[in-house]
């Protein structure tokens, strides 16, 4: 298994996390305008099956600059840290 500075167990496979966790209620997708014609976005999707809102984009957050590769984003902590109750993926950076 992944390890992260010697913290958490992390998983040894995508499924493994898949199997092993709380199921996301809400998902952050960079949406990228490859032609640069206008800003890239981060969209928010409801993926939580009891919500109304489900599979929609409930928020876009337009970035304000034109190629701000928004792709190059990432938890402030990495997935192999899930089990270290003193480490927190609270920040998308």
């Amino acid at each position: 298994m992944a390890a992260c500075g010697g913290c958490g167990p992390g998983y040894a496979t995508p499924r493994e996390a898949f199997l092993s966790t709380t199921r996301e209620k809400l998902v952050y997708l960079p949406c990228i305008v490859p032609d640069k014609t206008r800003p890239d976005y981060l969209a928010t999707v409801d993926v939580d099956p009891a919500s109304p809102t489900y599979s929609q984009v409930i928020s876009r957050l337009h970035f304000p600059y034109l190629g701000d590769e928004i792709h190059h984003t990432g938890w402030n902590a990495c997935s192999s840290c899930y089990d270290d109750s003193t480490r927190s993926r609270s920040r998308l950076i």
